[in-house]
């Protein structure tokens, strides 16, 4: 992870990274849901202003976007 980083950093990218897989897989699916206890993690996700975790936020962004383009009524939780 790199120095000055936390277990909010840690869970912000999990879930990009859960993201990033799911987006490079081949096979379609209809449903995607990731599960985290980080409720910060989860609420990061919704914006890309700066600040903690913007880089892994706009990540995830970027896969939802790539994933809706390959497959646009994937339905998409994270919880």
């Amino acid at each position: 992870m790199g120095r000055a980083q936390e277990a909010y950093d840690a869970e912000c990218a999990a879930t990009a990274c859960a993201l990033e897989t799911v987006a490079r897989r081949r096979n379609k699916t209809d449903h995607l849901t990731i599960f985290t206890d980080a409720q910060a993690a989860i609420w990061r996700m919704t914006s890309d202003d700066p600040g903690p975790g913007q880089r892994y936020a706009i990540a995830s962004r970027k896969h939802i976007a790539e994933l809706r383009r390959k497959e646009p009524v994937i339905r998409i939780e994270i919880r």
